[in-house]
């Protein structure tokens, strides 16, 4: 795994700093010109953006942020980079369908709702 994922990583299941991992993988996929992993670090920039969309209710924002970023997880292999994609594109379809119905909803309530942030999985190599 490549270091720069690992902090990605680090930062998104335990500090829960969607920001600082937007800011991260914004300069690796600017950054990177081989497909798929240039394509891999925006999607994973549109994950994290949508889990600060959810908590600052924009569910709007999170939703078009969905639609940009799915594809091209669905497009890459269960296991990229040493992250479980498969897991990651189930669980965020399962976050997209609870999202209330409203465009916005009351800054930090989401939970109210049944919604938690998503968290990434690490997979061993050969897994």
């Amino acid at each position: 795994m490549r270091e720069q994922v690992r902090e990605f990583v680090r930062l998104f299941n335990g500090e829960r700093d969607f920001y600082e991992c937007h800011e991260l993988f914004e300069l690796a996929w600017k950054a990177e010109s081989q497909e798929p992993l240039k394509s891999f670090y925006k999607a994973m920039v549109q994950v994290a953006t949508a889990q600060f969309k959810l908590n600052q209710g924009y569910m709007r924002g999170f939703r078009k942020l969905y639609g940009y970023g799915f594809g091209v997880l669905e497009a890459l292999p269960d296991v990229y980079e040493g992250l479980d994609v498969a897991r990651l594109r189930q669980e965020w379809t399962a976050q997209l369908h609870r999202l209330p119905e409203a465009d916005t909803i009351e800054p930090g309530t989401f939970r109210e709702y049944g919604l938690d942030y998503l968290t990434l999985d690490v997979q061993e190599s050969g897994k």
